[in-house]
Formats: C-alpha cells, structure tokens, sequence
C-alpha cells in the first residue's frame, strides 16, 4: 500500500499565554494617569483669576464678547482686545484658539460686567476645563510612548507619570490664561501619534488628521514650529525610514508651516518696535556677551529646574537673574552639559537610541524659547519647559533602562527596589505641584509668596506690594490696614532700589500713600511717574484722585482761615484738573476774599470758559465789572 503524502503546513506558532494583570492594561494605565492629573490640580478648581488672565480675560474685550468677538480674535493681534493695539513685544501674538475657547466658555455662562470678582464662577469653569485639558493630554501622552516610542508598559507608565505629577507643569495648568500651552501641546501629541500610523500602516487618512492636529497646535501657540525638527528624528527612530524619507515626510508639515506663517503675517504682520523698557527686554541693559552667557546660563538652570524644581516662581524677569560672562564657572559648566548632550545625542542618534532622541527633543523644545533666536519678552519662564520636558523624561528614564540592563540584579530584588526610588520621587513632586496650585488661587496669594521665593525681581516685588494695598482696602482692623499699607510700601521701595526706572512702582507708591493720608507724598511719587512716562493711561486716573483730595483739604484749611495754603491747594487742583470748572470758581472765590480781584477775574473767566452758563460766575464776574474791581 503506498504511504499518503501529508499535505504541507507551517508549523503552529504556540505562544505562551501569559495574562497580564488588570493594573499591566494600556488602557487602564492610560485613564489612571488621566484621573490622576484630574486628582492633583482638583485643588485649582476654586481658584480665581491670576496674572495674564488680565490679558486674555478679564480686561480683554473680544472674548467678553463670547462668539460675537470670534471674528475679531481671528483677525487681529492676540493682545489688541486688551490695549486695543499691536503688542509691543517683538513679534506680535497671534494665538486665537485658547482666546476662542475663552470667548466659548463666556458665551456659556456669560460675563458679568459689574467686576472680575462677580465672576468668579466663570474663573472655576475655566479652571475646570484646563485640568480635563490635562488629562486628555496624560492619556495621550501615554498613547503615544506605549504605542510607538517605548513599546512597554511600565517605561511609558513612568515617564508619563512623572510628567503628569511634575511641579514645572503647575504654571501651565493653573493659570487659565496658559490654556495655550495645553492646546498645543494637546494637539502636538495627535500629531505625532497620527504621522506615526501614517508611515507604519500607510494610509493617507492618518497623515489628513495629523495634519489638522499641527495646524490647530499652531493656532493655539507658535512653539509647534519646532516639530519641522522633531518630525525627521521621529520617524527614523520610529519607523523604519531612513534618513532621507523621514525628512521627505515631514515636506507636508513644513507647506503647513509656511501657509501658517504666511496667514499670521497678513493678519498681524511683522511686528518690531523699539524696546526701552528692561521689563519687556530683558538684555536691554546688557553687552552682546553678557546677553549671550546668561542666556547659556538660564538653558543650564532649566535643566536643573527639571531635575529640582523647588523654588517656583511666575517671573524671573530683572534683576532676578543678574546679567552673567564667560568668566562664571556655572556658564561654563552649563556650556560643557550642553555640548556634551548635543554631541552624544547627533552620534547616537543613528543608532535610533532612545536617550538621543529624547535629547534632541528637548533641545528642539526649549531652542525656540532660549533668546538665542527669537526674543520671548522674558529671560525664562516654567511654562516654557511645558513641552520640552517631555523629552527630558524619556531621555532619564531610558538612561536609567540601560543602566539597569548592564546591572546583574535579580529581578525579585530589582522590583521592590524600582518601585521604592518611584516612591520616594513621585510623593515630593505631587505634594509640590498640589502646594504651588494654590498658590496660583489668584493675584494677591501668587504675588506675596512670590515675592519672599525670588526676592530679586522688580516686578515680583512690585506685584507684591500692589497685592498688599489691596489687602489694606479689605482689612476691617485699622492697625491691620496700617500695617498692610507700610508692607506695600516697603516691598514698592525695594522693587525701586532694584529697578528705579520701572514706572509702575512709582505710580503704586502715589496709591500706597493716598491710603495712608500723605496726598503730597502721592504727589510726589505720581509726578515722578509722570516725567518717565507721560501718557501713562493710569495718570488721568490718579490727576482725578489729587483734584478731590486738594479740593478737601483747601476747604477744610480755608474754614480754618489760612487763605494762603487754601490758595495753594485749590491751584494745586487746578493743576490736576484744568478742565473743572468748579475747582476755577472755588479759586477765584478765595481770591475775591482776600481782594485779589485780578486773579479773581481770571479764574471767573476760566470757569465761564468751561462752563458757559454758570450763573454764580457770570454774576460775580458782572459785579466786578460794574464796581470796576
């Protein structure tokens, strides 16, 4: 009997099956990363209005506007609905998205425009709507390296984790107004998670969506330009292009990119205007080298910031970090950790290393706000390491991966010991993020601690000092009151000895004494204020608040029967309030009073001028003309 011939077949490729525990899931790591970003910035759900919310907000017509103002944020300058003109900051901001998102919210609950406290509700719901912001982007950041950076799930639990619970965020995600930094980088994580499934399966659709996502991430914040550098590197770590297809496939972001620039130039052109003022330019008063060695300065403390973010702070602008020169060892040492890293990385990076490519992402990230380029307006800012951290924390943990691979440990040693090192980082970093949102709550709480953390800066004292006159105006008891108002003044003096040409101070040390009674001390300082800057808007303002006051105190020593000072209060008020026509008649009455009739007639003359039919005028005026006085 012939033997059958058995048909061909592969042979079964049988995989162990090993279930993995619930807590190992993708999806389940994914939303407890989400509901724990949700956990820790619960606290700024009762937070108010802060900082630039003044900006964005609160003072910016467009957006009170609710949809009515959308045409308006599209097609102008992002800080024209608040000065009602082209930002004075080089540039110019087109950032429409987030103002939209605010202008959406407004229409939902509406803006009450008896004052920004009566509002507070709309200040929770935006507060709200930042955090889900930010679960969405610690589910999608873990998407992201689960799925196509790391491939594992505990790297990518980790790195996202630490991201997620990182203080350097708080800034971002507890100040309403930096909801531009979430919508880029909420739209910048798509788009690479779509390019990526572009390239891998092939389907045009993928590169449609993640193309959409890049637009709307540079509608919401110009910093998604850096990812015409970040693309190439992305896809040849990532994929398996090779160097000359990575960059021909990242050609469709670039078009976007130019198309992107060229709609926010016709919208807002090129805006560069000289800048005299120190606060807004922060090299202003530097050389050439001492620009550039500070600048080198502030990439090294960025990174020591991620490593050890303890003093946080909203402002870091003069003389919180003085001017530095080649010939400061930490310049130096920065200039080496620098070097160092970008050597490494451009070598390794042909290997497809994971520590290069986190390297290369976070200098990309943080290149485009360093100065070296483009000037921000600040010399460094928290929120500028929003997205750059991102590569950091890929680039520690795949350091630590191999360091661990090159380590002969058991593995039922190694995991305990993982799991305490996590621990013992998280907690910290949690507890600082929980404390530094509520220090955001709002104006007065940001501006105070602030002010004791970086005591060197000119505007933190200055806003310190604001917040404690306002702390004045609310205390019941009067000692108290005093006390807050000798505060406000201490803190404006300090923010003038380090920078006596900063208006502002001045202009809130008039305030700070108007509240303690010394109008000729607000005098002063308010006139000060007037010689560096005339225009001022607040002047006006504060001319109003000198008339009443010299007008109270001519009546009141004028009773007393010293004509003489009552004069010099009533043409002091004259001064302040030329256009007041009363403070001309009181005048012109003190001088009829002491017979001085050819200043009276001057001064009836000016009131009839203002004030045509003033009867009392026109009547003294008569009588002197008939009793030629």
């Amino acid at each position: 009997m012939a033997k059958q011939k058995l048909p061909n077949s592969k042979p079964l490729d049988i995989k162990p099956l090993i279930k993995a525990e619930w807590y190992e899931q993708p999806n389940v790591q994914a939303m407890v990363l989400a509901m724990l970003a949700m956990l820790l910035y619960a606290v700024t759900f009762q937070n108010e209005w802060a900082l630039d919310d003044v900006i964005s907000i609160t003072m910016n017509s467009f957006t009170q506007k609710g949809f009515a103002g959308i045409p308006d944020l599209l097609s102008k300058d992002s800080f024209y609905g608040f000065i009602g003109n082209a930002s004075d900051l080089s540039g110019g901001r087109w950032r429409p998205l987030a103002l939209i998102s605010f202008a959406t919210e407004i229409e939902i609950l509406g803006w009450k425009k008896t004052g920004i406290d009566n509002n507070l509700s709309l200040a929770h719901f935006m507060h709200f709507n930042n955090v889900l912001l930010y679960a969405a982007i610690a589910f999608l950041l873990y998407q992201l390296l689960y799925k196509h950076i790391t491939k594992k799930i505990w790297p990518s639990f980790i790195i996202a984790l630490v991201f997620v619970v990182h203080p350097i965020h708080s800034e971002v995600v507890a100040n309403i107004k930096s909801r531009d930094e979430l919508l880029s980088w909420f739209f910048l994580l798509p788009t690479l998670i779509f390019a990526l499934n572009w390239k891998k399966k092939n389907k045009f659709i993928f590169l449609l969506m993640s193309a959409a996502c890049f637009f709307m991430a540079l509608l919401s914040k110009e910093n998604g330009i850096t990812f015409i550098a970040i693309l190439p590197i992305t896809f040849f770590c990532f994929t398996n292009l090779d160097w000359k297809k990575s960059f021909l496939a990242t050609i469709p972001f670039i078009i976007i990119t130019v198309l992107y620039m060229l709609l926010r130039f016709s919208i807002i052109g090129f805006v560069h205007k000289e800048i005299t003022e120190v606060m807004n330019s922060p090299y202003l008063y530097a050389t050439p080298m001492q620009a550039l060695a500070t600048k080198i300065f502030v990439l090294g403390k960025y990174i020591i910031m991620l490593f050890l973010p303890l003093k946080l702070n909203y402002d870091y602008s003069y003389n919180q970090i003085p001017y530095s020169n080649f010939g400061d060892w930490q310049v130096l040492l920065s200039i080496v950790v620098q070097l160092g890293l970008l050597i490494y990385a451009l070598k390794e990076i042909r290997k497809k290393s994971l520590i290069a490519y986190g390297i290369l992402f976070y200098f990309f990230s943080v290149f485009i706000v360093s100065n070296l380029v483009v000037d921000t307006g600040g010399v460094m800012g928290e929120r500028f390491l929003f997205q750059a951290s991102f590569g950091f924390l890929i680039a520690i943990v795949a350091s630590i991966s191999l360091l661990l691979q090159k380590i002969s440990i058991e593995q039922k040693t190694l995991k305990p010991i993982l799991i305490s090192i996590l621990i013992i980082i998280v907690l910290p970093l949690s507890y600082k993020t929980f404390s530094r949102s509520k220090e955001w709550k709002n104006d007065k709480t940001l501006f105070i601690i602030d002010a004791v953390i970086n005591p060197n800066s000119a505007r933190t004292n200055n806003g310190a000092g604001t917040s404690y006159i306002f702390l004045g105006d609310e205390a019941k008891d009067s000692l108290l009151k005093a006390s807050y108002y000798d505060s406000s003044v201490y803190l404006l003096k300090k923010a003038l000895r380090i920078h006596p040409k900063y208006t502002d101070p001045y202009l809130n040390l008039g305030v700070a004494f108007n509240r303690k009674k010394m109008i000729d001390s607000a005098e002063f300082y308010w006139n000060i204020a007037r010689s560096m800057q005339h225009t001022h808007p607040k002047l006006g303002e504060f001319d109003k608040v000198l008339v009443a006051e010299f007008l109270s105190e001519a009546a009141k020593i004028y009773q007393q029967g010293d004509t003489t000072k009552a004069i010099t209060c009533y043409r002091k008020a004259v001064m302040y309030g030329p256009g007041d026509y009363k403070t001309w008649y009181n005048l012109a009455g003190v001088y009829f009073t002491i017979h001085k009739y050819d200043s009276a007639r001057i001064c009836f003359e000016q009131t009839l001028k203002l004030n045509p039919k003033d009867e009392m005028a026109a009547k003294a005026l008569n009588f002197m003309n008939a009793t030629k006085k």
